[in-house]
């Protein structure tokens, strides 16, 4: 199994389940269903991370990586500071742009 894989799977489930915690405390509809959303975006990196979990591992996805687990940390901090529906989408994308690097990577070492 990937180790790299492996950790952003860890990851993207931790987030995921952050944001359903987020729900209780939504201040308004909006944000709720923002959370709702994102919650899709994440399940849909959860899935495609499953997929190549048996993958071959390189230093450019451990590399990769690496930003996905600063961009982790800066989520978790900003979703402890949601205010408002654009909050979260700001946040989850950002955190998603990294992710969606090491998971495009780490397709091409699938084909390998």
């Amino acid at each position: 199994m990937n180790q790299d894989l492996n950790q952003l799977h860890d990851l993207l489930t931790a987030q995921h389940a952050a944001l359903y915690q987020l729900l209780a405390t939504a201040p308004d509809s909006d944000t709720m269903a923002a959370i709702i959303t994102e919650m899709r975006e994440l399940r849909h990196r959860i899935d495609l991370t499953q997929g190549l979990l048996l993958s071959q591992s390189s230093q450019q996805l451990s590399g990769l990586l690496a930003n996905v687990t600063k961009a982790d940390a800066d989520l978790t901090k900003a979703l402890g500071a949601v205010a408002t529906a654009t909050n979260v989408i700001q946040g989850v994308g950002k955190f998603l742009t990294f992710v969606d690097q090491a998971l495009d990577f780490a397709k091409t070492l699938a084909l390998a």
